[in-house]
């Protein structure tokens, strides 16, 4: 057991310990306030305080997790045997306050201020501290927390850390289950037009192959998946749009028999859950609808959520999924560049800032998004995946790729950079 003092058990210290301590070292903790106690005990200890007790494993507290609201941070990164990390502290036997900065990180915090000085601008890739520092491809809690677990193997070789397993996650997302099938009359009537009066014979021709069963419709890639799940013995996860039609949600009617049909069949391979569509995720009744909607179709529990087009408002979207039972999301990750969004590869519970709570939904960082080779995917790409896939394996953490039966129907190599990606 691992016995560690504190100053104050604060919500957010005593949130990171069990994350960092349990779910993610596997160790059995105690957290005490007491001098006392913690100075006569015999346990392996570690210390969270301005300056260290005795002769224990000593981490200086940098002071954040101890406040309360958002308060603007300057950030000053530094290096630390080639790994970056910020809020140094220069004492102790970490250089840095490791757990204030794990909780900056995965609570978002940056996204708060971002939100605060920008209400109107999304936040990006490229406003984030680890595309700016250049370690948004790197899962770089994980990398301290492995530090963090050798420092204390050497303090105290008889410490427990319990095993993990790296794995390698697919996700499907289906905002379009086909391009042409099943639309009904006047859908399939207007695009024909719309090809027709703007000279795309190709895609009019393909079209008319299609609707008339010449030809098979081009997003209709499931039996392949199907087959290269079974072969290789994989259980990945599908996310199926159930919102109503409009602007931002184009698929096909929640009603469509055919459609139906497509997310039972699915469902006897992989998870099913829901793509949250554009009016869900900031409306809990939408939410809830499109969730019984799922339900009906495949008599099962839902828990898992994604949302469509990747829109993550912080914290309203993780109270809304958990006020409407949902367990899990995957929209956590940057569809326009590869890496970490919350600079981890381990699920973990998100902390709402606001209210300073932890939130109970679980949170699983994506490091791959179809979008970011839709435009370019050279050797070097399959390189960069091949790299970040590494370093996930390396600290024994989840890579998951998002990927869509549009993106894979385009050319014929898709499915084989798929397959690639998820061996």
């Amino acid at each position: 057991m691992l016995l560690i003092y504190t100053e104050k058990k604060s919500p957010r210290f005593m949130y990171i310990c069990q994350h960092i301590f349990v779910k993610m070292l596997g160790l059995r903790i105690e957290i005490t306030t007491d001098l006392e106690t913690f100075v006569r005990s015999d346990e392996s200890k570690l210390s969270y305080a301005k300056s260290p007790i005795g002769n224990e494993l000593f981490i200086k507290n940098f002071g954040l997790l101890y406040e309360k609201g958002i308060q603007s941070i300057e950030l000053l990164v530094e290096q630390w045997d080639g790994v970056p990390y910020f809020f140094a502290t220069k004492k102790g036997q970490l250089p840095f306050d490791i757990l204030s900065a794990s909780f900056y990180l995965l609570s978002r915090y940056e996204e708060y201020l971002h939100h605060e000085a920008h209400p109107t601008i999304p936040f990006s890739a490229t406003h984030s501290v680890a595309y700016q520092h250049h370690f948004l491809e790197i899962p770089i809690v994980d990398i301290w927390v492995a530090r963090l677990r050798k420092a204390l193997q050497e303090k105290y070789p008889m410490l427990e850390f319990a095993p993990r397993e790296s794995s390698i996650v697919s996700v499907v997302e289906v905002p379009k289950a086909f391009k042409y099938k099943h639309k009904g009359i006047l859908r399939t009537i207007l695009r024909g037009l719309t090809y027709l009066f703007t000279l795309q014979w190709s895609q009019l021709s393909q079209l008319f192959r299609v609707t008339t069963g010449l030809e098979k419709d081009p997003y209709d890639l499931y039996e392949a998946l199907i087959a290269y799940f079974q072969e290789h013995k994989r259980y990945p996860t599908f996310f199926f749009l159930l919102g109503d039609y409009n602007y931002y949600d184009r698929g096909l009617s929640y009603n469509n028999l055919k459609y139906k049909h497509l997310i039972k069949y699915m469902a006897d391979y992989a998870i099913v859950s829901i793509l949250g569509s554009h009016d869900a995720i900031s409306q809990p009744e939408i939410l809830l609808k499109e969730r019984e909607r799922m339900v009906n179709i495949i008599n099962r529990p839902v828990r898992r959520f994604r949302a469509n087009n990747n829109l993550l408002p912080l914290p309203e979207l993780y109270r809304n999924l958990a006020d409407t039972e949902f367990k899990e999301d995957y929209t956590m990750g940057f569809p326009s560049h590869m890496g970490f969004r919350s600079g981890t590869c381990t699920p973990y519970a998100f902390y709402d800032l606001r209210l300073e709570v932890q939130i109970p939904i679980i949170v699983h960082t994506y490091a791959l998004h179809w979008q970011q080779l839709e435009k370019c995917c050279t050797k070097e790409t399959l390189y960069q995946i091949a790299t970040i896939k590494r370093h996930t394996q390396e600290v024994a953490g989840d890579f998951i790729s998002i990927f869509s039966p549009e993106y894979l129907s385009k050319t014929p190599n898709r499915i084989a950079i798929y397959k690639k990606v998820n061996d």
